[in-house]
């Protein structure tokens, strides 16, 4: 495959242009081209185990691929960064934002991509069940010890303290202090609903390396770290924890000030509609470039055809030799031990380099990306994501060079970086697409309602008494026309000089 190749990838993407007319009194159709998540990018380990586990489960194909590149992306952070070439050199980490109906059974295929990571807490648990026992009685010993130098300077008719006292007392203090006791570390990697509070704890007290998982993403979005209080200072650090760059915080109790480097999140929140709609409306989070961090994946729901008769019930997903095979090596993987600095716990890294070839190929896919960013073109609505997919690509690219035992990514990985990729940014214009036309006909509802609660006519010089949001000629004009297409309105006046409709009227 030449870079003309995989630019190709990107231009072949398409969106179907919506019909101009729309029914705003009904439920609207979808108008977007329906696209296949490409789970042969994903490789033989995690495009093959999605698949099989996707046929299992009978979930859409594209929440079990979210599932397991997420979790091989949790993996693969704590071990790897991606340089791209001279341009620049970031974490691997990845958020996926998956949206499925309740009952489209996207717990279940989560809880079986996971199940690697869940057996890995739940051993570090028990290991560390001895650990915390050992450490709550060496601190209490070392406590006593503390005590024991510093009480006979301390009691009543203590002893007197000059300097040669004061500086073997020091020393002996400074040398005991080396000698504290260190906590285990937290056995869990994964949490669900963290405040900035709680991620910075983590980081103090567990790996450096974490994933947000949720399954029930709605008590991530309604939980106390997404508060109208809280909600900047968790997308901030989010955003930072994706970017790799250092957390720092001010505060102050102790403890809670100072900087953390090398620290790593991948993410994966999984959604019913009604949460995403409110949640991709939000302003503050598209505002603050939190959801263009994201990979979205929305499916079409295969309720209706999770049919048993035909299929082979004899065999279960613990028999599947794809589904095996990816447990096994995303254990093998979990049991690597995380390289980190003992004094500062930053990770220490090794690079996945984008070089030559390779990096002529990731060349292509970003020039292909960006002339799909430009005014008019496909891609433009999307500019925040699209800024970021070719990042991304690299990112992805170097999960799956990992998740295959290389240590740096093939040309192959590149070009099957670019389908995802191309995906995401399709699945994505579709969802702006179809956010903005779900809006215009509820809006077309809300003016309908206002006209039919005002005799029924509207003109427009009238439009400073519509509500607010529908108060601008722009605006209202479109919405007019949506509701004059359907047969709901008909005008009645043009405007003589530049013909445009004037006022309007409901249709009995």
């Amino acid at each position: 495959m030449t870079a003309e190749d995989v630019k190709s990838i990107i231009d072949n993407a398409s969106i179907e242009s919506p019909p101009e007319k729309i029914d705003a009194a009904e439920e609207l159709p979808m108008r977007c081209k329906e696209i296949e998540y490409p789970l042969g990018a994903l490789g033989p380990i995690l495009g093959e185990a999605a698949n099989r586990l996707a046929y299992h489960v009978q979930v859409p194909k594209g929440i079990a691929a979210q599932s397991v590149l997420s979790a091989a992306a949790l993996i693969a952070q704590a071990h790897i960064d991606v340089q791209r070439g001279n341009i620049g050199t970031g974490p691997v980490s990845i958020f996926c934002l998956s949206i499925a109906e309740s009952g489209d059974r996207k717990s279940s295929v989560d809880r079986l991509a996971l199940e690697p990571i869940r057996t890995h807490e739940k051993d570090r648990q028990q290991a560390m069940a001895g650990k915390e026992k050992r450490y709550k009685a060496e601190l209490e010993a070392w406590e006593i010890r503390r005590t024991a130098l510093i009480k006979p300077y301390s009691k009543k008719g203590a002893i007197k303290l000059d300097d040669d006292r004061q500086i073997k007392l020091s020393n002996e203090l400074f040398e005991l202090e080396q000698k504290q006791p260190v906590p285990p570390v937290r056995a869990n990697i994964t949490f669900s609903e963290p405040t900035a509070e709680g991620i910075w704890l983590h980081y103090l007290e567990g790996d450096p390396s974490a994933g947000l998982f949720s399954d029930e993403g709605i008590s991530f979005f309604s939980g106390h770290g997404m508060t109208d209080e809280a909600k900047g200072r968790s997308i901030h650090m989010l955003s930072k924890l994706w970017d790799g760059d250092p957390l720092t915080r001010t505060r102050g109790a102790k403890g809670e000030s100072g900087a953390l480097a090398q620290r790593r999140l991948s993410c994966h929140l999984m959604v019913q509609p009604v949460v995403a709609a409110k949640v991709l409306a939000d302003p503050l989070l598209q505002g603050q470039g939190f959801l263009p961090r994201f990979l979205i994946c929305h499916e079409k729901s295969i309720a209706g055809t999770r049919l048993l008769l035909g299929r082979d019930l004899t065999k279960g997903v613990r028999d599947d030799p794809a589904i095996k095979n990816y447990w096994e090596r995303m254990t093998a993987l979990l049991k690597r031990p995380i390289k980190t600095n003992p004094e500062t716990g930053e990770l220490e890294l090794t690079t996945s380099r984008l070089t030559g070839d390779v990096f002529n190929t990731w060349c292509a896919l970003h020039d292909g990306i960006e002339n799909k960013l430009k005014a008019d073109a496909q891609f433009v609505d999307v500019k925040p994501f699209g800024s970021k997919a070719a990042e991304y690509g690299a990112r992805i690219a170097a999960v799956l060079a990992f998740v295959e035992s290389h240590e740096h990514p093939l040309v192959d990985h590149v070009e099957r970086a670019a389908k995802l990729i191309s995906y995401y940014l399709e699945s994505m214009a579709n969802q702006t697409l179809e956010a903005e036309q779900d809006a215009d006909a509820l809006h077309a509802r809300d003016l309908l309602t206002w006209i039919k609660e005002h005799d029924g006519k509207l003109s427009a010089s009238d439009f400073n008494k519509l509500p607010n949001s529908l108060r601008r000629a722009t605006v209202a004009r479109k919405l007019l026309k949506i509701l004059v297409d359907d047969g709901h309105l008909g005008v009645t006046a043009n405007n003589t000089r530049s013909q445009k409709p004037s006022a309007w009227k409901i249709f009995e």
